[in-house]
């Protein structure tokens, strides 16, 4: 169960039909489950528990990973952000006409090295198209010459701020679901609280009367025991002293 929301949550830009799938799979999964458990299974012993324990880290830290995850692969993986610099940057009329010529470079086919040449070539092609962000081979610096233009910087740094806002949106609506949809509503959590006070009142309270029950015990169990001592011994002939009563095999010995 956790591997699947982990696949999910990390992996839903790649594939957006997971979800879907991961509830067909979850609905057919419980009605067998719900089948065994009522037909071919002993009734299982229900326990009462708190929560659900170190899973529930578990799963807040998958959808931290998630929300990192998805975010690279929306700035690194699309053409989301190329497009959303071309038209602010490039466009003279802000939209995505000639997006396609312009993320395309060009390779002149005589630079191939030797190992990496097209052997026995077909057709006569002297310039290569390719989707990528290069200065092209007739540059008049030659020394840039197929290195990163300008423009490619500004798309990284974009694609870096992306990651940053879309973390921080996605935290930010979390909070606040958090705090607009608690687990316990305030009415529950101040009646909690009320109970726990009472439990708590009622717990001091027989303790301070049992403390109080021991103090007077001792000093029961002393006179009855000397009361008891001195009423065998003079059934006996043998009485003691007060102060000193003299204990023989016919003494008895009573615990209040």
């Amino acid at each position: 169960m956790v591997l699947q929301y982990g696949f999910i949550t990390i992996f839903v830009t790649a594939f957006p039909l997971a979800p879907l799938l991961a509830l067909i799979n979850n609905v057919l999964e419980m009605r067998l489950d719900a089948k065994k458990f009522i037909k071919y299974y002993r009734r299982p012993i229900p326990q009462r528990v708190k929560n659900i324990g170190v899973w529930y880290s578990i799963l807040a830290i998958v959808g931290r990973i998630s929300v990192a995850s998805n975010a690279f692969i929306i700035a690194f993986s699309s053409h989301f952000i190329p497009r959303l610099v071309y038209e602010m940057r490039v466009s003279t009329e802000h939209n995505e006409e000639g997006y396609l010529e312009h993320s395309l470079a060009y390779f002149n086919t005589a630079d191939f090295p030797p190992e990496s040449a097209p052997i026995n070539p077909s057709i006569n092609v002297t310039v290569c198209r390719y989707a990528e962000y290069r200065n092209p081979f007739n540059i008049t610096e030659m020394d840039q010459k197929y290195k990163r233009p300008i423009i490619y910087w500004h798309i990284l740094a974009a694609r870096l701020a992306f990651i940053v806002v879309y973390q921080n949106l996605v935290s930010f609506v979390m909070t606040v679901v958090q705090w607009t949809i608690p687990d316990i509503s305030r009415k529950l959590n101040d009646r909690i609280k009320r109970e726990a006070y009472r439990t708590n009142e009622i717990i001091i309270h027989n303790e301070t009367e049992r403390a109080r029950q021991r103090k007077r015990i001792p000093r029961n169990r002393d006179s009855l025991l000397s009361t008891t001592t001195l009423y065998y011994d003079a059934m006996n002939g043998d009485a003691g002293t007060e102060e000193e009563p003299r204990l023989n095999k016919n003494t008895m010995f009573y615990d209040v």
